[in-house]
Formats: C-alpha cells, structure tokens, sequence
C-alpha cells in the first residue's frame, strides 16, 4: 500500500488550491512537514487510519474508537517485540551453555 494524495485541483477553478496541493506533494518527504502542513497532516491522518482499519476508517469510526485500536495495536506490538527478545535471550544463552560444553 503506498500513500494516498488527495484529489488533484482543477486549475481552472483554483490557482491556490494547486499551488497548496503541489506544495503538500512536495512537502511529503520533507522533516518536520506535518507540523505546518495542513493539507498533508490530513492526507497523513486519513492514510494511517486506512493502513490500520481499512479502506475510509477515518469516516467509519469515532476518534475514540480509532485512538483505542491503535493502543491496542501498540501493546500487541509490545508484546510481540518482547516475546522475540525473551526468545532471542534463550537462543543465546543456549548456544552459550553449549560452547561451554564442547571446550572442556
């Protein structure tokens, strides 16, 4: 899934309306643009969404129920990462206790 620009302006109908647009397109890569870039803090906003619950989640679910999913996304990660550490730490110290035993 790659990221989704919103609608172009026509510019026949508004010269400012492509100038912001073109400016948000080319703010995307750009550090620090979210901070004063309404037009791509909202792209963005409507895009994480997306990614986390589907296709017009921004529109299907309250702010609440998004910020929810998202903690609950953030602890199932959590608890991801440390499952593959404590799995990491076991592998080690084995293949440890095992280097061990074949020096003696």
């Amino acid at each position: 899934m790659s990221f989704q620009f919103g609608p172009t302006p026509d510019p026949e109908e508004s010269l400012m309306e492509v100038y912001h647009y073109k400016n948000a397109v080319d703010d995307y890569e750009r550090d620090g643009a979210l901070q004063d870039s309404p037009m791509l803090k909202h792209w963005f906003v409507i895009n994480v969404c997306d990614v986390l619950l589907g296709e017009d989640a921004m529109y299907k679910y309250s702010p609440q129920e998004l910020f929810e999913k998202l903690e609950e996304f953030s602890k199932d990660a959590q608890a991801h990462r440390d499952m593959c550490e404590d799995y990491e730490i076991g592998k080690i110290g084995d293949d440890m206790e095992y280097q061990r035993q074949c020096s003696y």
